[in-house]
C-alpha cells in the first residue's frame, strides 16, 4: 500500500452542523484553543503536514462526546 495515495480527514464540518451550526468562536472559547488550528481543522488544511496534539483531540471527543474515529477518517487521497 502506498500511504502517499491517502490522507487524514477530520470530519468537524459535519460534527458542527449536527450540533445546530456551531461557530468555530464558540468552540474554540468553549474547548480553550486557538480558532485558527480549529478552522484548519475544518477546511482540512494542510492534513498531510499536520500535528494535532493529542489534548485538542481529547477536548474535540469530551466535548461533543466522540470516539477519535468520529472525528477523523482515512481517505483516498483525489488528484
Amino acid at each position: 500500500m502506498d500511504q502517499q495515495n491517502y490522507i487524514l480527514y477530520c470530519k468537524l464540518d459535519e460534527i458542527l452542523k449536527r450540533h445546530d451550526n456551531m461557530s468555530v468562536l464558540k468552540l474554540s472559547e468553549e474547548i480553550g484553543h486557538r480558532r485558527t488550528t480549529i478552522m484548519e481543522l475544518l477546511h482540512n488544511t494542510n492534513m498531510e503536514k499536520k500535528k494535532i496534539s493529542a489534548s485538542l483531540i481529547t477536548k474535540l471527543c469530551v466535548y461533543f462526546d466522540v470516539t477519535p474515529n468520529d472525528l477523523f477518517e482515512i481517505r483516498k487521497r483525489v488528484e
